[in-house]
């Protein structure tokens, strides 16, 4: 959050979530995992926190689902990168899949914990959700 808007987000306790119970917001994020570790990253907010974020990093004060399903993308190819940057070019990323509330197909690996981070950004929460072998 800091890099796109300079304003920094708190971080809450993560826990560990049942994969069958891992909330999902309005919106979110998917990045897929590879190479020597497998898994996902998701973020996952509501509309108002992407509003904002559109408003502040570009300027667009009606943004459209799309605009916002982008920007979820975007946000979740940064957290993704970041991650990329920590554990080297054995983490393969995949391109962000977006979607609006939570698909009736949306799996998640087996034998995998899933971790969620809450994020609080400018009065908005948000949800990391990670999963790696």
């Amino acid at each position: 959050f800091q890099q796109l808007t300079e304003n920094p987000s708190q971080t809450g306790v993560p826990y560990i979530k049942s994969q069958e119970n891992v909330l999902l917001k309005e919106f979110t994020g998917m990045i897929g995992i590879s190479g020597k570790k497998k898994g996902f990253i998701y973020i996952s907010g509501n509309r108002n926190l992407y509003h904002e974020l559109i408003s502040r990093f570009i300027g667009l004060d009606e943004p459209s689902d799309e605009d916002i399903l982008d920007m979820a993308g975007e946000l979740s190819n940064v957290v993704a990168g970041n991650m990329r940057e920590t554990y080297g070019t054995n983490f393969m990323i995949s391109i962000p899949i977006v979607f609006e509330g939570r698909p009736q197909k949306l799996k998640f690996p087996k034998d995998v914990a899933v971790f969620v981070i809450p994020i609080i950004w400018a009065n908005h929460e948000a949800n990391v959700v990670i999963g790696l072998e």
